[in-house]
């Protein structure tokens, strides 16, 4: 019954307040009494530290974003598609019965009707 008990008290337990506002005060991945330690050119007062904040938050988003996030050329091209193990499977399986090429002869290739 202690597993019970502790989850049925689990909505009335309240963390350290440093716990439930480290979300909103710290670097992100880094915490913030090592940035006081170690780098007080970035937070001599709180308006410099506000600013090294927004700057550093700033920088990691836009870099994860374009340097990370969005690979440029990655997969949005059939010459380079990648073809799972169940795609090849799928594909093989629809050539041995001759619905491969039925499809690839009544797929529509123009959006728009093509004038003979």
């Amino acid at each position: 019954f202690g597993l019970l008990r502790l989850a049925a008290a689990a909505p009335r337990l309240r963390l350290p307040a440093a716990v439930t506002r480290a979300r909103v005060t710290s670097l992100p991945f880094i915490p913030t009494d090592w940035v006081f330690r170690f780098a007080p050119f970035i937070c001599r007062d709180r308006v410099r530290f506000l600013l090294r904040f927004n700057q550093i938050s700033f920088a990691m988003g836009f870099g994860f974003f374009y340097l990370w996030a969005h690979t440029p050329y990655k997969c949005d091209h059939y010459e380079g598609f990648y073809e799972s193990p169940l795609y090849n499977f799928v594909k093989s399986d629809l050539e041995k019965t001759g619905q491969l090429e039925e499809n690839v002869r009544i797929k529509v290739k123009h959006f728009y009707p093509q004038t003979e």
